[in-house]
């Protein structure tokens, strides 16, 4: 599968890189698409398209072993993720044995939880790529405006603009799947 990926890179010093890339982060990549799909092969598939990126993005990586390397890959990972969802249509089979009885006290916040998650799930997915990764780079990866800039090659100014429009569409999202399930 490594030779699939190389392929698409012409320097030997990038594909080294990358070959290190790929047996540092796999593993972690998956995981964090599978959090995401919650499926073992579609998650495959998730990683699988997030290293064909990397492979013709490999130049904006400095180094295979860094802070940011896995940060762009796990980032990388997730909008994979995220874009099989939303080519499915969100579609997922539920687990209904696993869910709590509705006539107990307690199934009605473990209800609410349950559908204040669905909403800002669907919040951040809704949201332009561009906006999904400063944020997730900001709020999961707790990488400062700066880094975000020089990791993603945009000016600082740029990726402040872009953190600061992203947290008011994705707070505009949120109330309105709010309002659509009967809160105020």
């Amino acid at each position: 599968m490594l030779l699939i990926y190389t392929l698409h890179i012409e320097e030997e010093n990038d594909r080294i890189k990358f070959e290190k890339i790929y047996s540092l982060y796999k593993n972690k990549m998956w995981y964090a698409a599978n959090q995401i799909l919650s499926d073992a092969y579609l998650s495959e598939d998730a990683v699988h398209n997030a290293f064909i990126g990397i492979a013709k993005n490999i130049k904006r990586i400095s180094s295979a072993d860094s802070q940011k390397a896995l940060s762009y890959c796990i980032t990388a990972a997730k909008n994979a993720a995220i874009d099989i969802l939303r080519k499915n249509k969100g579609i997922q089979e539920t687990d209904i044995d696993g869910l709590y009885d509705i006539s107990d006290k307690k199934s009605s916040s473990f209800y609410e939880v349950l559908e204040t998650k669905d909403i800002i799930e669907k919040a951040v997915a809704a949201l332009p790529t561009v906006y999904r990764d400063v944020l997730y780079l900001l709020i999961a990866e707790q990488m400062s405006e700066k880094e975000i800039a020089g990791l993603l090659g945009r000016r600082p100014g740029t990726v402040h603009q872009q953190v600061k429009r992203g947290r008011k569409i994705l707070q505009e999202e949120i109330m309105k799947g709010a309002k659509i399930n009967g809160d105020k």
